[in-house]
């Protein structure tokens, strides 16, 4: 006996073996049933979804001697010829062979006469769009008003060529594409019936490709069978088919996710080894973005049409969801441009690097470290005392002359001072003894600005002097009081010291000693050596101390500097002490991401009842949120507190400071403080005075370090 193909022998016999299709399935199921036919039917979709099957199956349910029913026998004389394809009064017509009108009139000349075996002569037309506009005229009065043996069914694959006065005369029904998973699960039905060995992922494989028709995905199958000689893996049906192995697709959005740019490089040359289609790689990415997306939106909406559901929703937790759209839409229009790349791969590198490149800097980041619970921000603390403080060092308060103090007393080369800032005789003793100042060839080149503020009179102008020592060194404006504010107030600190004593010093009787006297900045005149050092040269920001003591006493030989200090662990809130204040100080110490990160970041803590805690979501940033939201933020406040806590998030107008609007405050301080700071510079100042030069704000950047 001749090999049968898996497409025609696992065709459907009734309508219990048909796969999907359930609307249409239902209301041909009770029109037969209930004996309410109508005289013409018209299947449209794709090919491979079951059109002609079903035309057939109703055929046989219409002709069965047992009876008009939904459930032919399929043992009698009508059932069996049908099954065959050789019963009399079922009439095949291939529209697209006989498209003439002669061939549309001879059809309908033998409409007239009863059926010669059956109940009903059915005539089935497949590809009926193909008729030409005269057969279609010829069959609209027989179409409308058929004599009552006769039940016209036709199938199309292009139900928009067809004319209106057809359709209206036929009960139209749309077939669907086959989801992955159905074809799947069919295959799985077939193989294991026929006793193939197999491996489900090589069946998705085989879902995917088949896009859609149950007849392609048995016809591939029954290539994947010959190709791995009797069994189907997932190895051989990706060299059959040509597809892209899915974890090196993974690895690239991994990569994109890490931000790490020779780790998407990597990726990608990884996969060239197999010379796979670029422009296919491309669209399985945005695929994959896609379904991010819609995980990040509504988890539960995620299918598992890739076998991946799992590794979606990890990285709907990783990826904000921001990058998700940032990627997609670079991806988009890289898919566009590939084909004007001078190579596939060069395309695709190119694009994947443009993601990375254009990844959202300038979004307000959510907190992860301690946030400065003052008005003023450190950093911005740190520019007012060096403009403030040093005319009038008796008044400043101890914190502010505290950081001052130490990070001047130890290099301040005078003998006495009278700010109350100023160390103890005994302390003056060690600056003394230090070795001599290196040469003027060592330290900073002379520019227009160092010479100029080198140059002229500390006493007179202390305010200005302080702002151009401090100036050229632009450290980070950082909102905690980490390290970078420290040593950027530290160099600030230098120079008002020296500004200080300086202005109370009593004046020298020797005019040897007496300071030189104040050079006025000129725009055209020469550059001058200076006649004394202003101040001690600077040391690198790297190597300042670290202003983790709040009150150090400067010692003769202090300890060589560290070159950071390490980050103050966040102090973790007990469930006892939880209370709605405390709550961006709870969540910086929660380790959360991705979706969860956005919904923690803007809620409010209202209250506690027990272990329950009662969140209110910022409705204007709630559209990500889902309820299942709940269980996971109850989850990650299990792990932080040690035992289980439940609770209750509700959307709504918010009343105090979330935490993504305390970053986003903190971030606008350092954008204004950066702004003023660049407007204080001296070189911009005399480039406004003198050029009518002025600043784009919008392109001052704060610097900020976590």
């Amino acid at each position: 006996m001749s090999y049968q193909v898996l497409a025609r022998k696992w065709r459907p016999r009734t309508f219990r073996d048909l796969v999907g299709q359930e609307h249409v399935l239902k209301a041909l199921v009770n029109a037969l049933d209930h004996d309410r036919l109508h005289h013409a039917y018209l299947f449209t979709g794709t090919r491979g979804v079951g059109k002609t099957t079903i035309a057939r199956i109703l055929a046989k349910c219409l002709n069965c001697e047992t009876g008009v029913s939904s459930e032919p026998c399929g043992q009698c004389a009508a059932c069996v010829e049908i099954a065959e394809n050789r019963f009399v009064d079922l009439i095949e017509v291939d529209a697209a062979s006989r498209t003439k009108v002669e061939d549309t009139r001879e059809l309908l000349e033998n409409v007239q006469y009863a059926p010669t075996r059956g109940r009903y002569k059915v005539y089935l037309i497949d590809e009926v769009h193909m008729l030409s506009t005269h057969s279609f005229n010829a069959l609209l009065k027989t179409l409308e008003e058929p004599p009552p043996h006769v039940k016209f069914l036709l199938a199309t694959t292009d139900p928009q060529r067809l004319p209106v006065t057809i359709l209206s005369r036929c009960l139209q029904f749309n077939l669907k594409n086959m989801t992955p998973e159905l074809v799947t699960g069919h295959l799985q039905h077939v193989l294991e019936t026929e006793m193939v060995p197999f491996e489900e992922s090589a069946l998705w494989q085989l879902g995917r490709a088949a896009d859609g028709s149950m007849r392609d995905a048995l016809s591939l199958t029954d290539q994947a069978i010959a190709f791995g000689s009797g069994k189907v893996v997932e190895a051989d049906v990706r060299a059959m088919l040509g597809t892209i192995d899915r974890s090196a697709v993974y690895d690239m959005v991994l990569a994109l996710t890490a931000g790490d740019g020779k780790q998407v490089l990597d990726a990608v040359a990884q996969m060239a080894e197999h010379a796979p289609d670029f422009a296919s790689a491309l669209a399985d990415i945005l695929s994959i973005l896609h379904r991010v997306a819609i995980a990040q939106a509504l988890p539960e909406a995620v299918d598992n049409s890739h076998g991946d559901r799992e590794q979606i929703l990890q990285l709907a937790q990783q990826l904000p969801a921001e990058d998700v759209q940032l990627f997609y839409q670079t991806g988009l229009i890289g898919r566009r441009d590939l084909p004007l790349a001078p190579d596939p791969r060069a395309g695709l590198e190119m694009v994947l690097l443009r993601m990375l490149a254009f990844r959202p800097q300038g979004v307000a980041d959510v907190p992860t470290r301690a946030l400065a619970s003052g008005s003023p921000n450190p950093a911005h603390g740190a520019a007012t005392q060096v403009a403030h403080v040093a005319p009038d060092t008796n008044q400043a308060s101890p914190a502010a002359e505290s950081p001052v103090a130490q990070s001047a007393a130890p290099t301040a080369p005078l003998a006495e001072t009278t700010t109350t800032a100023a160390p103890a005789p005994e302390d003056q003793e060690a600056p003394a003894e230090r070795p001599p100042e290196p040469p003027a060839a060592s330290q900073d080149p002379v520019t227009p600005a160092n010479q100029s503020a080198e140059g002229r009179d500390n006493s007179a102008h202390p305010q200005r002097n302080e702002q151009e020592d401090s100036a050229p060194d632009y450290e980070p404006y950082d909102d905690s009081g980490s390290q970078a504010a420290a040593e950027y107030e530290q160099l600030a600190g230098q120079a008002h010291n020296e500004s200080s004593a300086t202005q109370s010093e009593p004046q020298p009787a020797d005019p040897a000693s007496a300071p030189a006297v104040e050079v006025p900045w000129q725009v055209d005149e020469p550059a001058r050596a200076p006649t004394q050092p202003a101040a001690t040269p600077r040391e690198p920001a790297a190597q300042s101390p670290s202003p983790a003591q709040p009150e150090v006493t400067p010692s003769p030989a202090p300890p060589a500097p560290e070159l950071k200090s390490a980050p103050e662990p966040i102090a973790m809130v007990s469930l006892a002490d939880t209370a709605p204040l405390r709550w961006p100080e709870i969540y910086l110490g929660l380790s959360v991401g991705g979706v969860m990160r956005n919904t923690a970041a803007n809620c409010e803590l209202v209250g506690r009842q027990g272990n329950q805690l009662h969140f209110i979501l910022d409705e204007q940033n709630s559209s990500l949120y889902d309820e299942s939201h709940q269980q996971r933020l109850a989850d990650i406040l299990n792990e932080y507190y040690g035992e289980p806590v439940s609770v209750v998030i509700q959307p709504g107008q918010v009343q105090t400071e979330t935490p993504a609007q305390i970053a986003i405050r903190k971030q606008s301080e350092r954008y204004e403080q950066a702004v003023e700071s660049v407007k204080s510079d001296p070189i911009v100042q005399q480039l406004v005075e003198h050029f009518a030069a002025t600043l784009d704000e919008g392109t001052v950047e704060p610097i900020d370090q976590n």
